[in-house]
């Protein structure tokens, strides 16, 4: 039995010597490390490197050594001071790495961090700053019978310093949202108040800028787009009223020959699509001389009448028409005529 006991006891020492023989044992090993920078308020930071894995020589227990090696590449934040805008070298200090990997990972207490390559990190280092904006509409080329009214005009630019171009940060800029507004206003009925939300494109100052707020509320009334264009060979009838429809008339023109058909040139307006129509002879426009029973005391007299024109929906006359000469017969008393 003492036999056995001195056995284990013996046993157990070799464990705890061997144990803590490993761990005086120390070894070096390699890490990788990505970097992940983190600048104070409004500065931008950005890598100017292709180098995008930073390697650490680590030295420590062989145990942990192993074990940061076998968790891989390590994600590490790592905190910028403030700088001035342009290109600089960040340096990675060896001792503040060590506090700041360990903050993360305690495994990194117990190593010393012998070598970073490289040992600095080139950046390129920018500013946000805000900026006080106007909207404005310097390039309107449609027609409006209301013209556009913006809910606000004032807003708020984040911009980078360096897209600045040496203006001013105190200095208000112009935003103009012509082309956009008239975009949006596109697709919308003509002739009709319509209220649109208009999104503010800050993609014109560069990455990283925006506005505030991202859209305006406006209001507008687009006028209809219209085109004149003359018509030729426009039908114009002389037609009977109910009152003269038994007596019989006939209207003759000044040489006395039949006034039964007459042609003319008018001038019309409209959208262009509805005049192009009536212009290919889609749709169909003609005039009418309405005898009336005040004509019926008039005969043998010669008189201009203006034609009543009916036209295509969305079509008008753009000037006054040409008036029709004709004179009022019996129609018994031209036959009697030798």
């Amino acid at each position: 039995m003492e036999r056995l006991q001195l056995l284990a006891m013996t046993a157990v020492l070799t464990v705890l010597i061997w144990v803590a023989a490993d761990s005086l044992v120390t070894e070096v090993g390699s890490v990788g490390v990505t970097l992940r920078l983190v600048p104070p308020g409004t500065m931008l930071v950005q890598m100017n490197s292709p180098v995008e894995r930073f390697e650490l020589q680590v030295s420590g227990p062989r145990r942990t050594v192993e074990a940061v090696q076998a968790h891989g590449t390590y994600n590490v934040r790592w905190p910028i001071e403030e700088r001035p805008n342009g290109e600089a070298s960040i340096p990675l200090d060896r001792f503040l790495l060590k506090d700041v990997m360990a903050d993360q990972w305690k495994e990194f207490g117990k190593l010393s961090i012998v070598a970073v390559e490289p040992a600095a990190v080139p950046v390129i280092v920018d500013h946000l700053v805000m900026l006080d904006g106007d909207l404005v509409m310097n390039r309107l080329t449609s027609q409006f019978d209301v013209e556009p009214q913006l809910q606000r005009s004032n807003v708020t630019v984040r911009v980078r310093e360096s897209s600045l171009g040496g203006q001013a940060s105190d200095q208000r800029i112009p935003i103009d949202v012509s082309a956009d507004l008239e975009r949006l206003l596109k697709e919308q009925p003509v002739g009709k108040s319509v209220t649109l939300r208009l999104p503010l494109d800050a993609r014109r100052f560069g990455s990283d800028a925006e506005i505030t707020p991202a859209t305006v509320e406006f209001t507008a009334s687009v006028r209809a787009q219209r085109v004149v264009e003359r018509i030729p060979t426009v039908p114009v009838l002389v037609a009977m009223s109910f009152t003269s429809l038994d007596a019989p008339l006939q209207a003759l023109a000044r040489d006395g020959t039949p006034l039964t058909l007459v042609t003319q040139t008018i001038a019309v307006a409209g959208a262009p699509e509805d005049v192009a129509r009536l212009s290919r002879g889609e749709t169909r426009a003609y005039g009418v001389i309405q005898i009336k029973e005040d004509d019926l005391a008039q005969l043998g007299v010669l008189k201009l009448t203006t034609p009543e024109y009916h036209l295509p929906k969305g079509v008008e006359l753009a000037e006054p028409p040409p008036s029709v000469e004709f004179q009022l017969i019996s129609r018994k008393f031209n036959e009697q005529k030798p």
